[in-house]
């Protein structure tokens, strides 16, 4: 009984662990934990001046 106790509570915090691996990184990203207060929340990108005229060129064509 003891040790099929443990093996669910060992199942159980290897699962949190696997949960919380995957959902912290994406927080402190975009700054919901952790940085600096006065950045702005969102995420941060590299988007060149080529691409954003590149994209708009495209919506244009679309329309």
């Amino acid at each position: 009984m003891k040790n099929g106790l443990w093996v669910v509570i060992l199942v159980v915090t290897v699962f949190m662990g696997f949960l919380m691996g995957y959902s912290l990184p994406p927080m402190i990203e975009v700054g919901m934990i952790g940085g600096d207060k006065s950045e702005a929340i969102g995420l941060k990108s590299d988007v060149s001046e080529d691409m954003e005229k590149y994209y708009e060129q495209l919506s244009e064509e679309a329309e």
